[in-house]
């Protein structure tokens, strides 16, 4: 079997139309998964266009049908987790049940700085992932929640109607701390191929995390974030290597303008079926 497949489109320098079009796309083509970044700023030059991830997600759910659509990943620190919560709700029944929530901890200092952001210190962060995972699940539940944590203080709070099904959290991290708390907290696990130096340890994290949770890694998604170029010149030998080393879904950075001539070559390649 082949390991699922999906796209992160870049939403640097590129057109909401173009988002949606390569979006359709994948989803007629038969591709798992369509994410988008969540920043507010380009790195490459501030003045360059840049797609606000989440609004985006929410008009991609009525244009395409059966492709599962979330952020890779939602930086915890552009909103309090009791509106991501809310948020990911709505999003989850403009999908019709294809919404999953990524969410991780920021770092892109000069971004939170011009917006009066304060990012903390990388402890800091991992710290309010950890208690927004907890935040998140609880307003989930649709009753009115209480929290008080170090970061987030909630009192009665509640989110109406919670979404159905619920949006598996996937967690994107790169340290092993963080990997540990997806395995306690979350449903999946996304690291970056880029940081494949870093796996064992980094996988030996989410087990720990896993046991402290009485589960095991069952039905939980560990997928892996590489570029495009990573998928080639052999896209089905890299996906079958990345199932061996116990991945269960790929998820590949493509910028636009986005190959859709490439995309339909990959279906017939992987003999992909809608």
């Amino acid at each position: 079997m082949t390991l699922p497949l999906g796209f992160c489109l870049g939403t640097f320098g590129v057109s909401y139309v173009e988002l949606r079009d390569a979006a359709r796309l994948l989803d007629a083509l038969g591709f798992d998964s369509v994410w988008l970044w969540d920043h507010y700023v380009s790195w490459n030059d501030p003045r360059e266009p840049v797609i606000e991830g989440l609004t985006a997600i929410a008009a991609l759910a009525e244009a395409t049908q059966q492709i599962h659509l979330g952020p890779l990943v939602a930086n915890n620190l552009n909103r309090h987790p009791g509106r991501l919560a809310k948020i990911a709700a709505t999003l989850q029944e403009i999908a019709q049940g294809r919404f999953e929530m990524g969410i991780g901890g920021g770092g892109w200092k000069p971004e939170q700085e011009a917006f009066g952001i304060d990012q903390g210190t990388l402890d800091e962060r991992t710290e309010r992932v950890e208690e927004a995972l907890q935040v998140v699940r609880l307003l989930w539940s649709g009753e009115p929640v209480t929290f008080h944590g170090r970061y987030y203080r909630l009192t009665g709070a509640i989110v109406s109607p919670p979404p159905h099904p619920l949006p598996p959290l996937i967690i994107g991290a790169r340290g092993t701390r963080l990997c540990r708390i997806a395995g306690r907290f979350a449903d999946g696990l996304n690291v970056q191929w880029r940081d494949r130096s870093r796996l064992d340890e980094q996988i030996a994290a989410l087990d720990e995390g896993l046991a402290d949770a009485g589960r095991t890694r069952h039905g939980f998604d560990l997928s892996v974030h590489a570029d495009w170029r990573d998928l080639h010149p052999d896209p089905v030998a890299a996906l079958d290597r990345w199932q061996a080393l116990g991945f269960t879904r790929a998820i590949i950075y493509v910028a636009a303008p986005f190959p859709d001539n490439d995309f339909q070559r990959l279906t017939q390649m992987l003999h992909l079926t809608r």
